[in-house]
């Protein structure tokens, strides 16, 4: 019997392990596939993502004009909610739910993110955020960039009739569309390693398969976005961080009380669904928005230059971070950003909850920081936002990751990933 060639012997003698040159063109197809694909795709949800934040900047702008500020800080929630439930059942989209969509994406990626229901979802998401509901960008960009994903997917199919060597840039669907959210994640975050562990991490456990091409679509997103928008990190710190050993101990206590925290704001979310779900989505936009504007008196009347309730919450995150905040002020900013977030969901708000859960996380962090007098003023708030974003969203590496990066103090990795996992391993059975 003749003998194979050596590159077809199996490498090291494993009777399992692929053959060298079976391998070597798996490795050029995939190297293929980033280049010619999914490279491109991320380049350009990126600029589409820089383009989409910008106007919706220019709304809130032309919404909070200096005549008008205080007003429209305490007014536009209410109209926002109520646009955003005559829309979604104007275009029939009914209630929207992230998690359900994304639920839905493992079975039906390409069902689950169409094109114009998704850029419908997308208007929602700005008439909410855009009017100053407590919500995150991060909802409208990962839709956004599933979308662009989904169609980039179903254009390289079109294609691969015609030409059948376009079938070699093909990937699977699910895949592709985690490669957009990634893209848009990273560009919008100023984040591309985060950008791609938000889109692929789910209740604590990485998708291997999907990690590469989200990578890649999130870095050039990222490249993109900055070009158009300029390269400077999403949560500036006003002075270097120095680890100590005292605050590992410290961090246990505050990832506890983030455990408590978003426990108490998703049982406050479940509670305001429950009692407005049987109204029509306008009149809950309504009854919802009535309360927001009610919170939003209290924060207009004591910090009439710091929206509280409002939006994500990166300005309260970076009042927090310069420091000089009472234990009172930080947890009534707590109270008042929980608060918000919930109402704003419950009444068929749609929008991101990352970046509230990061704010609600950094005005508890704030409170423990100024109880406890650790010396290092901001420090145990960005602690505080990566564990209750951490227990929020049941992820574990996500967040510490995500604070090292648009912070860039590495100092702050191990008090956070402390906090972060007694956090998620709190709420992991909820």
């Amino acid at each position: 019997m003749a003998k194979g060639s050596a590159d077809d012997a199996p490498a090291g003698g494993d009777p399992l392990a692929l053959p060298s040159r079976l391998r070597g063109l798996r490795l050029l197809a995939q190297a293929r596939r980033m280049t010619l694909a999914v490279l491109p795709m991320g380049a350009a949800i990126g600029a589409v993502a820089a383009l989409a934040l910008s106007g919706l900047e220019h709304l809130e702008g032309l919404l909070t004009t200096q005549t008008w500020k205080t007003v429209a800080w305490v007014g536009t929630p209410l109209l926002g909610l109520v646009l955003t439930g005559l829309w979604l059942r104007a275009s029939r989209l009914g209630e929207v739910s992230l998690s359900h969509d994304l639920a839905q994406a493992r079975i039906q990626p390409l069902e689950t993110f169409r094109l114009l229901p998704s850029l419908g979802k997308v208007l929602a998401c700005a008439l909410t955020i855009g009017f100053g509901g407590s919500a995150g960008v991060e909802g409208p960009a990962k839709w956004l960039g599933a979308a662009v994903g989904a169609q980039f997917h179903a254009g390289l199919r079109m294609l691969a009739r015609r030409f059948p060597r376009v079938r070699r840039l093909l990937a699977r669907p699910g895949v592709v569309v985690t490669a957009g959210s990634a893209a848009a994640l990273g560009a919008v975050f100023r984040a591309p390693l985060s950008g791609a562990l938000l889109a692929v991490e789910q209740e604590g456990e990485l998708n291997a398969a999907q990690a590469t091409p989200a990578l890649a679509a999130s870095a050039t997103g990222y490249l993109a976005f900055i070009a158009l928008r300029g390269a400077a990190p999403l949560l500036g710190t006003p002075t270097p961080y120095h680890l100590q050993v005292r605050e590992l101990f410290w961090a246990i206590p505050l990832g506890l009380g983030c455990a408590l925290a978003a426990s108490l704001f998703r049982r406050l979310l479940r509670f305001g669904r429950h009692r407005l779900r049987v109204l029509p989505l306008p009149l809950r936009g309504a009854v919802a928005g009535l309360g927001l504007v009610l919170l939003a008196i209290p924060g207009a009347w004591l910090w009439p230059r710091l929206p509280v309730t409002q939006g994500g919450g990166l300005d309260l995150v970076m009042h927090l971070l310069r420091g000089g905040v009472l234990p009172s002020q930080a947890l009534t900013f707590l109270a008042l950003k929980l608060a918000a977030t919930a109402l704003t969901f419950a009444g068929g708000g749609v929008g991101g909850t990352w970046l509230p859960s990061l704010a609600m996380g950094a005005a508890l962090g704030a409170g423990f920081d100024a109880w406890a007098g650790l010396g290092q003023p901001g420090l145990f708030a960005l602690v505080g936002a990566s564990a209750l974003a951490g227990a929020v969203h049941r992820s574990l590496l996500t967040p510490v990751v995500f604070l090292a990066e648009t912070t860039g103090q590495a100092a702050l990795v191990v008090p956070a990933l402390v906090a972060t996992v007694t956090a998620f391993e709190s709420v992991r059975n909820e």
